[in-house]
């Protein structure tokens, strides 16, 4: 079992809420997750998925009611798909 990174350890904390899917069927733009992050090795970053439905963030698929909590080992770039940004893109660069 995963244990809970505590609220003060995280660096980005994102949440995506009931009904944002609906949203993005009306054609409503959301932006809940910026086109581009810029975090550091040893950073964490968390995303709270609320919705009824799963979500591409970047290199991360959240599923309907998952919490995703990952913190950043090595640099690099990840570039993907975004669902809850209106560009439909997200790039995540991390520095050392």
């Amino acid at each position: 079992m995963r244990k809970a990174v505590p609220a003060d350890v995280v660096d980005f904390d994102y949440y995506i809420p009931a009904g944002t899917g609906a949203q993005i069927d009306r054609g409503v733009p959301v932006t809940i997750i910026p086109e581009r992050l810029v975090a550091h090795v040893g950073q964490t970053i968390r995303i709270v998925n609320d919705d009824d439905r799963g979500h591409l963030v970047g290199p991360f698929y959240l599923g309907a009611g998952q919490t995703l909590t990952q913190t950043f080992a090595s640099p690099g770039e990840l570039v993907g798909e975004c669902s809850v940004h209106p560009s439909g893109h997200f790039v995540l660069e991390v520095r050392p």
